[in-house]
């Protein structure tokens, strides 16, 4: 049974500091007035965590631009890994000097290990006014998989509530190419949240809808509950309710109607 770390005295300490507002701005600070080092940018490799969450394609341009008139303003955070080395803080700086061309970055050179990473950037994400969500949900579940950290915990890590941290999770059920819109802001978080609990093909068909008709997300809160409704009407199927609230010992489900919480519950007093 994985432990949760917060348990661990050795990382209690740790988890304490990446629980902080300001912890990312802190380290930074810090890590600015270490000695840094050029690096050819050949040698620098993104970040294995969440190397294949899109940045849209205009804060990339943004971010070359600024480098190319100013310079890198701030060092990359990078950790040795085998001949090359991972970048750990400054993703899109990264990807815009990359654009603009750059041979080299300066970078201050840190051990740290995967879970420090994860921390790290999980703490980046969270206090980015330009967060991606796709990019905490792939976090989250690495800290939760690889490392047993609970629920619970990555609430508290992230600043916010159980069940917003079991919503962002459930969306890396969608497709990757649905993910990858959901990156570039071709569709909202909410979208992807209200067509999380359907089958791939439901989620094709829906996401083209949206684009068709460029439903709002209540709009496609609304077409979701009636699919849902729709497919347990015709097969007579356990109803699929949507998790609103949970906490330790209690769940708040949400029904498409009265008639589909009446199937439910009444399919639960047959359950022996």
């Amino acid at each position: 049974m994985k432990k949760d770390r917060v348990l661990n005295n050795t990382l209690g300490g740790l988890i304490k500091k990446f629980s902080e507002n300001d912890v990312i701005a802190t380290l930074e600070k810090e890590y600015s007035s270490r000695p840094s080092r050029q690096i050819p940018t050949r040698q620098i490799d993104d970040t294995s965590f969440v190397k294949n969450v899109k940045i849209p394609a205009e804060t990339v341009q943004r971010f070359a631009e600024q480098l190319s008139k100013n310079g890198v303003y701030s060092p990359l955070v990078v950790r040795p890994k085998r001949s090359h080395y991972e970048l750990i803080l400054g993703r899109k700086r990264y990807q815009g000097g990359r654009k603009a061309g750059l041979t080299e970055f300066p970078c201050v050179i840190v051990k740290a290990s995967d879970e420090e990473v994860l921390l790290m950037l999980l703490a980046d994400t969270r206090d980015q006014r330009e967060a991606n969500v796709v990019e905490m949900a792939l976090i989250c579940r690495e800290l939760n998989e690889r490392y047993g950290y609970t629920q619970e915990t990555l609430a508290k890590l992230s600043h916010q509530s159980r069940s917003q941290i079991t919503n962002t999770m459930r969306i890396l059920r969608l497709p990757d190419a649905v993910l990858d819109d959901i990156c570039l802001g071709k569709l909202s978080y909410g979208h992807g949240k209200a067509i999380a609990s359907l089958s791939q093909d439901d989620i094709t068909e829906i996401v083209k809808t949206i684009y068709e008709k460029k439903l709002s997300v209540r709009e496609t809160e609304r077409l979701v509950k009636d699919r849902l409704a729709g497919q347990n009407q015709s097969t007579g199927s356990l109803i699929s309710p949507i998790i609103q609230d949970e906490s330790e010992d209690t769940v708040t489900l949400s029904f498409a109607s009265k008639k589909e919480k009446e199937i439910f519950l009444k399919s639960l007093k047959n359950v022996r």
